[in-house]
């Protein structure tokens, strides 16, 4: 009988842990789930905690394996009838968006533990081969030329960019809807036909350059510090020496370490953001910034010198950040996005960079191939949706990278241009 108790009693506990270390991990992040405040929260004791945690990565295992794992493998197994045709699509999409929109559920914070997971490795040894076997079992081959796992792939990453986006409130559902079409006609329309085969490039090195050196240098060592360890593990002793600098260097030039993680994530974010979004808009190739009537013929020269550029920059831009030699520039991206989701401040620097880099990138769409902003801008938006999707895809699955990403890029610059036509000018802006 009192065995019996004792099982009872674990058990109870064990469920109390849990659901404290969830509502922590939605509060706090990952870095920051400390064996007091989860005592407190579920109101035992820290010899509770350690009786069943030896430490905090361990703490982040159990949620994975008892209050995330199963959800998130249903998200990812509803993605696929959510946006291929078919009689479960609007049951699926109904699932879905309940999933994204949900801030109580264990999915938004659970978009916490995939990004961490990259760098902490008992969660990594978990997570990574799970995920795996999940695809396989979604009919995802590991043939790299195999066009229709691809597909699947990036029906994931859009879905798990929607999620990534919701956990730190920069999702809109209205831009789902405007560019649903265009989702439908990309997996509609495989083709690469016309687009030169893309070599294997790194992504330029991003590193931000001002007149003031001690500050660049702080900078750019913090953002290495940041894609190694996290913000919460980047500390003074360790950006001082990344950027080759005494740690007085930096309170001489910051207040406080969190002036300058602001300061780092404002200019890294707005290099980042707008040097990616514009990556598809080359200057040099513009037709006519004087023509500002919007295309009606889908061979008009604008739209047509879009689809070359979108065709090839495009799958050549995000190839190359999935590849092995982008990881640093993957983690400063969603190492800065996990420190959003719980820090006011970074979210503000996140928040403003993507605005400004969103709407550069939907006025020159507009500019220089007239493009109407009521397509501009949600496509725009969504794209990044899909594109940190991918990138966090493939740190938690290693399913992307070596994919022909043309098959992606040209169906959905065809498409683009059949939406620019095909809508009824009343409704362009």
């Amino acid at each position: 009988m009192n065995q019996t108790r004792r099982r009872a009693d674990a058990a109870r506990n064990d469920d109390l842990l849990l659901d404290a270390a969830l509502e922590l991990l939605r509060e706090k992040g990952p870095d920051r789930i400390a064996a007091l405040d989860l005592a407190r929260l579920a109101k035992l004791t820290t010899g509770a905690v350690y009786a069943r945690y030896e430490n905090n990565e361990e703490i982040l295992v159990g949620l994975w394996q008892h209050r995330i794992s199963g959800p998130m493998r249903a998200f990812f197994e509803a993605s696929l009838p959510a946006i291929t045709p078919g009689l479960n699509r609007a049951e699926a999409q109904a699932i879905m968006a309940k999933a994204i929109s949900n801030p109580h559920g264990p999915l938004r914070p659970g978009v916490s533990l995939l990004i961490a997971s990259a760098r902490i490795p008992e969660l990594h040894e978990i997570i990574v081969p799970e995920i795996q076997g999940w695809l396989r079992e979604m009919g995802i081959s590991d043939d790299r030329s195999d066009v229709a796992s691809l597909h699947k792939l990036k029906i994931i990453s859009f879905v798990l960019g929607c999620l990534y986006f919701a956990a730190a409130d920069m999702f809109d559902f209205d831009d789902w809807e405007a560019i649903k079409p265009l989702a439908h006609y990309i997996l509609e329309h495989p083709s690469v036909d016309g687009v030169a085969d893309i070599p294997d490039l790194p992504p330029p090195s991003i590193v931000v350059t001002t007149d003031n050196e001690a500050r660049d240098a702080l900078v750019n060592g913090a953002a290495r510090v940041i894609a190694r360890g996290g913000v919460e593990r980047a500390t003074t002793q360790r950006i001082a020496r990344a950027a080759g600098l005494p740690p007085s260097a930096l309170f001489s030039e910051y207040r406080t370490r969190q002036a300058l993680f602001s300061d780092v994530a404002e200019k890294l974010l707005h290099l980042i953001y707008r040097n990616t979004r514009a990556e598809n808009i080359d200057p040099t190739a513009e037709v006519s910034r004087a023509e500002s009537k919007t295309p009606t013929d889908f061979n008009d020269p604008r739209l047509v010198k879009h689809r070359q550029l979108l065709s090839y920059r495009g799958a050549l831009t995000e190839m190359a950040l999935l590849s092995s030699q982008s990881r640093e520039q993957r983690r400063i991206r969603l190492e800065f996005h996990l420190a959003a989701i719980t820090d006011p401040v970074i979210k503000d620097a996140l928040v403003k960079a993507d605005q400004l880099a969103s709407t550069f990138a939907s006025q020159e769409l507009n500019q220089i191939f007239g493009i109407p902003l009521a397509f501009a801008e949600p496509t725009v938006r969504m794209a990044r949706v899909l594109f940190q999707g991918s990138l966090l895809l493939e740190e938690i699955s290693e399913s992307l990278n070596g994919r022909d990403l043309r098959y992606l890029y040209k169906p959905l610059a065809d498409g683009f241009s059949q939406m620019v036509i095909n809508q009824p000018l009343s409704a362009l802006k």
